[in-house]
């Protein structure tokens, strides 16, 4: 009866942890770009956004410049059921598997996307985004995005992308 009881024990753990790897996504923020630019954009690294010490004196090296940026597709303040049409949306560089992915101000970017377009909205999906990289004021440990980008558009990526421009 115990060797019964420890099987069902070692086979649920083990089914959770063939669940989390599946359903695990990889979490962006320490990926360097191969390539400085993609398609005429600069391709953001999200660890070049974090406004620590260095970065306050060095100031961000891409505000209000043209970027693509790789994320994870989230909600806002907001819930936003997926499928819905929206014009705003927060992309971050980790989607979070087993846990709730960390929100912090610099880790975070308001996407707000060019006037009279839309994206269907699926959250924790991996999509590319572009536009106008701009700063907005705030704590860089907050709740809230720090920055946003303007006339932005955007497109689902996958997986291959990852390797394919970052390592």
């Amino acid at each position: 009866m115990f060797i019964g009881v420890a099987a069902v024990i070692c086979l649920s753990a083990i089914a959770v942890l063939v669940q989390v790897s599946v359903t695990a996504v990889p979490d962006l923020f320490d990926l360097v770009p191969k390539v400085p630019r993609s398609n005429g954009y600069v391709l953001l690294a999200w660890n070049q956004l974090e406004r620590g010490d260095r970065a306050l004196r060095q100031g961000v090296p891409f505000r209000d410049t043209p970027v693509r940026v790789l994320g994870y597709m989230m909600d806002g303040d907001e819930p936003i059921g997926d499928g819905h049409s929206v014009a705003r949306f927060v992309l971050v560089p980790d989607a979070g598997s087993v846990r709730a992915p960390h929100r912090f101000g610099d880790q975070m970017i308001d996407v707000r996307l060019r006037v009279d377009e839309a994206a269907r909205f699926c959250n924790r999906c991996l999509v590319w985004v572009w536009g106008t990289l701009k700063m907005l004021p705030g704590d860089p440990i907050g709740p809230k995005p720090v920055y946003y980008l303007e006339n932005a558009r955007t497109e689902l990526a996958h997986k291959a992308d990852i390797p394919k421009y970052f390592r």
